[in-house]
């Protein structure tokens, strides 16, 4: 089997990769557990499809290094970057949509182990590194070939991105297979499977949308804003400033430009 990895730091848009490229190669998904299943996480061990074709997409948030999984397997690499402050809101939000307890104090707590390691230390002590060592490895990956795709461009323009994704994994699709794609893979449209998959008690079974019950009581939702280059200083005075000093080095060397 030939694996295909679907790399990312974790809150980078990876979700929305997997729905991308499940759209365009099976059509518009009907559940996100068929998602997980034609595309499947590897931290989230479960039976997955083997496909004909013998090449299988994998997502992972490890580093890249000689202890990651099969990598004998490997044949290809999507890597997908973010905003380094978008990363941090996402996981903030992530935190309140998986705790029952989340509170202001907590996500200051957050906020300043973001700071200080440079991303999520439970992140780096999953082997995931910090925001800036993750989009290294894969960057300068050397054994197979790496498409380089970023968040923002999939923002601005989806079709694009998903055209070069399919273009590096040898698939053949129609501009209007494409554009069908991307609608099926869009914000709104995963928001409001997520919705329905929640209403409808599925959110046990579900293994892409994560989330307490309160918390979507609360309209905390997985599918969170999907935004780019968002302010932080609502969330604590002087937050942008302190972040672009503390990232100044990694948002240069990565192209964002400071806030």
């Amino acid at each position: 089997m030939n694996i295909v990895w679907l790399a990312s730091y974790p809150k980078s848009g990876n979700t929305w990769v997997r729905f991308m490229l499940y759209a365009a190669i099976f059509g518009p998904p009907k559940n996100s557990g068929a998602v997980s299943k034609k595309i499947p996480d590897i931290h989230r061990p479960m039976p997955f499809d083997i496909p004909e074709s013998g090449t299988l997409q994998i997502k992972t948030h490890f580093e890249l290094s000689a202890k990651h999984p099969k990598l004998t397997e490997t044949s290809k690499a999507i890597h997908i970057i973010r905003n380094p402050r978008d990363v941090m809101l996402s996981a903030i939000n992530y935190r309140t949509l998986t705790s029952d307890t989340a509170s202001q104090s907590q996500k200051d707590l957050v906020i300043k182990a973001f700071l200080q390691a440079k991303g999520d230390p439970h992140w780096k002590s999953s082997s995931f590194g910090t925001w800036a060592s993750h989009a290294r490895s894969w960057r300068n990956a050397t054994d197979f070939p790496v498409l380089q795709i970023r968040y923002e461009d999939l923002k601005s323009n989806p079709h694009t991105q998903l055209e070069r994704m399919l273009g590096f994994l040898d698939i053949q699709r129609t501009l209007e297979q494409i554009d069908e794609a991307v609608v099926a893979s869009s914000f709104d449209f995963m928001r409001a499977l997520e919705i329905r998959e929640k209403k409808t008690a599925k959110q046990k079974t579900s293994l892409l949308f994560d989330g307490t019950s309160q918390a979507t009581r609360k309209g905390i939702y997985f599918m969170n804003k999907g935004q780019s280059n968002q302010s932080l200083d609502s969330l604590m005075p002087g937050l942008d400033a302190l972040f672009d000093a503390r990232f100044k080095d990694e948002l240069a060397e990565f192209g964002y430009a400071l806030d």
